[in-house]
């Protein structure tokens, strides 16, 4: 089932084709990567998926209604804006009262989501004395007031430092966990959003290059997929993923794996992943897989 359908659709700002003939679907408990530089059109097309905008040709659906014209399916999606603007001069935990009481929030589901998303030593600041992670904090709290089926997320770790991005990313992989709700979110910083999508769109100049679960679109364009592991024990781990015939490469690097995979195999890999448990503590995406992919994506329609 698809979350977001894109079908033909071009938007226009006066002498600006923002999008031209746009068309792609996101499917349903995806974390979705949209993804292209800046000026690519992600904006926008958060903006109608949100029912911000109209557009000037095709169709928008979510959950197959059209965002502009049923309120009912606004009120369905949480958003984060790049940039949220907030009084400087208001506490965090009132300025979270007053939106909770606009959504008809209770204080324990408040408190939930303060929790949550880490903001709990910081409700009696002023938003004005907040880091500017923090600020991205109170926002993605904002967009979990009511319990969104869907999370649209534009630029969550944009003008941050390595410190802060890096707690961002961290705690959408946490939501993502928690909470199991679908999310859009989009980057120009295209190797940070691969620890928690499983799906992606790629967009440039307003035309939709593809789009596609990661999985599919490694063994489309042939790209090996990367991890990197922590293990219990790094011997006995290695000896046991060489032997596996999808397995390229096994490397010790400080005291991790670094691991590559044949492209179709992600979603098996993962399963062994999670079947040794005993030795696995963490894994992640290599740094360079999904940027590596995205240049194949672009050079495939050049």
């Amino acid at each position: 089932m698809s979350t977001v359908e894109f079908r033909e659709v071009s938007k226009r700002f006066k002498n600006v084709e923002a999008l031209r003939g746009a068309s792609f679907k996101i499917s349903d408990k995806t974390v979705t990567a949209f993804l292209g530089p800046n000026g690519a059109g992600k904006t926008t097309s958060m903006k109608l998926i949100m029912g911000f905008l109209k557009p000037n040709r095709g169709e928008v659906l979510v959950w197959g209604e059209e965002p502009w014209r049923n309120e009912d399916i606004r009120g369905r999606i949480g958003f984060m804006p790049e940039k949220p603007v907030y009084p400087v001069d208001i506490a965090v935990e009132d300025l979270l009262n007053h939106l909770a009481m606009l959504r008809r929030i209770s204080r324990t589901d408040l408190r939930r989501i303060v929790r949550l998303v880490g903001l709990e030593k910081m409700v009696e600041m002023k938003i004005g004395a907040l880091s500017r992670g923090y600020i991205q904090r109170v926002g993605i709290a904002q967009s979990l007031l009511g319990d969104p089926e869907l999370l649209v997320l534009d630029e969550p770790t944009a003008n941050l430092d390595p410190a802060a991005r890096r707690g961002i990313i961290d705690l959408l992989k946490v939501l993502n966990k928690e909470l199991g709700v679908s999310m859009v979110i989009s980057s120009h910083i295209i190797p940070e959003l691969q620890e928690v999508s499983n799906y992606a769109v790629f967009i440039d100049k307003g035309v939709i290059l593809d789009y596609g679960y990661l999985e599919d679109l490694w063994r489309k364009y042939e790209t090996e997929a990367a991890f990197h592991i922590e293990a219990t024990d790094v011997n006995a781990l290695g000896k046991i993923l060489i032997e596996k015939p999808y397995i390229r490469s096994v490397k010790r690097l400080n005291g991790v794996l670094e691991v590559s995979i044949d492209p179709g195999h992600y979603r098996s890999f993962e399963s062994l992943l999670m079947e040794m448990g005993h030795l696995v503590k963490s894994y992640s995406f290599k740094t360079t897989s999904l940027g590596d992919l995205y240049e194949r994506v672009v050079r495939g329609r050049s």
